[in-house]
């Protein structure tokens, strides 16, 4: 699913409360069937709906981009063949083996963001919450981003401005404003109409 909406809209906010990072003042978010204050262990939350943020650098902290990615499996507790094969496969997904002894920062930024999202897929979880996922991307890599998340065998949520990205990895697209959903529609519905988007300063993808 797409979200899309102005600066300030409360996009990022919002993907902060599904993960759990955030908690309502008021009312309820549910996540996997049940609101977040029923869920024992915030961690198998954050476990299953996996995020990567805005600013990729804020999300790599291990010395090499091997490490980052087994990061999560170990905590997880899984067994070192596990955790081994887990690594290798996502290694190999977003083409990041000839850099897995490297540390992440010293990478490109396309490389960046495929280390966080490999990260991420390395946890199994059920739901992928990507926040402006092309930021900083040049053409080549934002189009090797393209092809990595229609790829990935989970659903996803994307947050960007990009709107040709999320008609290209999306289905469905909300549109937000003020921290409130105002148009709920098919991606490809959505990112069209003019007279919607332009009430939020936004312009729509000609046909």
């Amino acid at each position: 699913m797409g979200v899309i909406g102005p600066s300030g809209a409360g996009k990022t906010t919002f993907f902060w409360h599904l993960n759990g990072l955030l908690k309502p003042n008021s009312g309820y978010v549910e996540v996997l069937d049940r609101t977040l204050a029923e869920h024992k262990n915030i961690n198998e939350v954050r476990r299953h709906v996996a995020l990567t943020f805005q600013q990729v650098n804020d999300q790599l902290f291990c010395s090499s981009v091997w490490e980052e990615i087994a990061f999560g499996p170990r905590n997880l507790g899984w067994s070192k063949q596990k955790t081994h094969e887990t690594v290798e496969k996502w290694l190999a997904y977003f083409e990041l083996k000839e850099v897995s002894l490297r540390p992440p920062h010293h990478l490109s930024g396309g490389q960046k963001r495929g280390v966080a999202l490999a990260a991420a897929m390395a946890m199994e979880p059920q739901l992928l919450i990507l926040d402006e996922p092309a930021n900083d991307l040049d053409h080549k890599n934002r189009r090797r981003l393209i092809t990595y998340l229609k790829g990935l065998p989970i659903a996803i949520m994307v947050a960007s401005h990009d709107l040709h990205l999320i008609l290209e990895v999306t289905q469905r697209c909300v549109l937000m404003d003020k921290g409130k959903i105002v148009a709920d529609k098919p991606t490809n519905e959505l990112v069209h109409d003019e007279y919607a988007l332009k009430q939020y300063g936004m312009e729509a993808i000609r046909r």
